[in-house]
């Protein structure tokens, strides 16, 4: 009876993880089929490059990069690196925090995939990003320090009420197409 049930255990696992991955893959598939949907204040994961992403660089330094959709704006991406730095602070008890200038770029790359053995490509995927340098303390130092919670409280409601408009989106969209040649 082990024997039987054995096969059914192993192909529902392999099911389940199937549809699982599907549905992480589908994560980014707005952006990927649409084009037309603008980021939302939320992590980057391994299958959604869009959101935010937080990075120790030494010294008690860190570094928030936020990338968008093809279609959302720079100053959004810009809004989400500087929002996720702020609570990142909050969440870290830092009463205040300093960045540098968002670092703004359009990042363009390559796919690749096989298909029967045979290596394809994709079309040319281009994402806006935002980098920023940031430093915490308990005290402004200051007249460039701003405070954590206060900070990363206004921008994400800024980030939940904005909503770019068919016309700003289309030419965040153009930019990254040029840029990629796609």
């Amino acid at each position: 009876m082990m024997s039987r049930r054995l096969p059914f255990v192993i192909r529902a696992s392999a099911a389940a993880g199937a549809i699982l991955l599907a549905a992480g893959c589908g994560t980014d598939l707005g952006g990927a089929i649409g084009g037309n949907s603008i980021t939302a204040y939320q992590a980057a994961s391994a299958f959604s490059p869009t959101g935010h992403h937080v990075a120790a660089l030494g010294d008690g330094r860190i570094r928030v990069t936020a990338t968008g959709s093809p279609s959302t704006p720079k100053a959004r991406v810009e809004k989400i690196a500087l929002a996720r730095a702020a609570e990142y602070g909050a969440e870290q008890g830092h009463k205040f925090f300093q960045a540098t200038a968002p670092q703004v770029a359009i990042r363009c790359a390559k796919r690749d995939y096989l298909e029967k053995g045979e290596k394809k490509q994709l079309p040319v995927r281009g994402h806006p990003v935002a980098e920023i340098d940031v430093v915490y303390a308990s005290a402004a130092t200051g007249p460039d320090f701003r405070p954590s919670k206060g900070t990363a409280d206004a921008l994400k409601a800024e980030l939940a009420a904005e909503n770019a408009d068919d016309s700003a989106r289309a030419a965040a969209a153009a930019e990254v197409a040029a840029q990629c040649g796609s």
